[in-house]
């Protein structure tokens, strides 16, 4: 289930091909040197918010046909995979993000992304890593998104009102990538 992104490059998941019935993601790859621009999303541990915004930008870029952005999410510490809220409202949105993997920053080279989006804050615990704003010449932004595993009330209203945010910040994003193309 597990697809690395060094040399293959695939997909989050291919299992995630087939399910209900629609093609998703098969066989493509999610990020690479095929792309004019690619994006890393970044988080304590890869589990809620950057799985979210990666399956997100994997959907919306179908909308900005001419824009040609590749899509990775990693966690300072790699989680133990999706939390079970935010694929229930990734799910919701037509966006199946249950099947992906949950990856550690270490997996990755910054060289091989021009914008890195903290999803949680975590921008400072980059110092030193191999991730360091100061080293790299990627474009960096905090998103600062609200954790809904530690604030949901148990109805998924927090999964889904960070989940829309989400939406909008990536819409926002791709347009700013198009704009400065």
């Amino acid at each position: 289930m597990l697809f690395r992104h060094g040399a293959s490059l695939l997909s989050r998941s291919s299992a995630a091909a087939t399910m209900g019935g629609r093609s998703w993601f098969a066989s493509v790859a999610a990020y690479g040197p095929e792309y004019t621009h690619n994006v890393m999303f970044l988080c304590n541990h890869n589990s809620c918010r950057s799985q979210m915004a990666d399956g997100m930008l994997q959907e919306i870029r179908k909308g900005f046909p001419d824009l040609s952005v590749g899509v990775a999410s990693a966690g300072i510490e790699a989680g133990t995979g999706v939390k079970e809220g935010a694929a229930v409202v990734m799910e919701e949105a037509g966006v199946p993000i249950a099947d992906f993997s949950s990856d550690a920053m270490a997996d990755f080279n910054a060289s091989d992304f021009d914008v890195v989006i903290s999803c949680c804050g975590c921008g400072s615990r980059l110092d030193g890593t191999n991730f360091d704003p100061a080293a790299y010449g990627f474009d960096f932004d905090d998103w600062n998104l609200d954790d809904p595993p530690a604030t949901d009330p148990g109805d998924l209203s927090e999964y889904r009102r960070v989940r829309d945010e989400i939406k909008v910040k990536v819409e926002e994003l791709l347009t700013a990538i198009k704009t400065k193309a």
